[in-house]
């Protein structure tokens, strides 16, 4: 409901923290809300952030964090996908995904199984 009215969200599709360099798999709930709504997903790659902000501590560590936003990614519309928006959600999650993975200078973990 409010993603349709225009307001706009921030999500952090890995859904933790961790000190082992990588990017996971992400979470589909944010992509669902999109392609519900019909909605654009803008990725945004943070780099830096794990060193500075590390998950044993609430002392930020000197450094830089770099930040690249990239352009809106579309839920797609071919006969394939128009009414089915679990394969837009999954589109979205997949092309954010492959976007900030070729931007954030890190190993791919998104098949590794991380127990927290």
């Amino acid at each position: 409901e409010q993603a349709r009215s225009g307001r706009s969200f921030l999500f952090y599709p890995e859904g933790t923290c961790q000190r082992m360099p990588g990017l996971l798999s992400f979470h589909l709930g944010a992509f669902e809300t999109a392609a519900q709504a019909g909605l654009s997903v803008v990725p945004i790659t943070l780099c830096g952030t794990r060193h500075i902000l590390r998950p044993d501590t609430w002392f930020p560590h000197p450094g830089s964090v770099s930040v690249y936003i990239g352009e809106p990614i579309t839920p797609p519309s071919t006969n394939e996908t128009e009414n089915n928006t679990w394969a837009q959600a999954v589109h979205l999650r997949n092309a954010a995904r492959e976007h900030i993975l070729n931007r954030c200078g890190e190993p791919d973990l998104g098949y590794e199984r991380i127990v927290i």
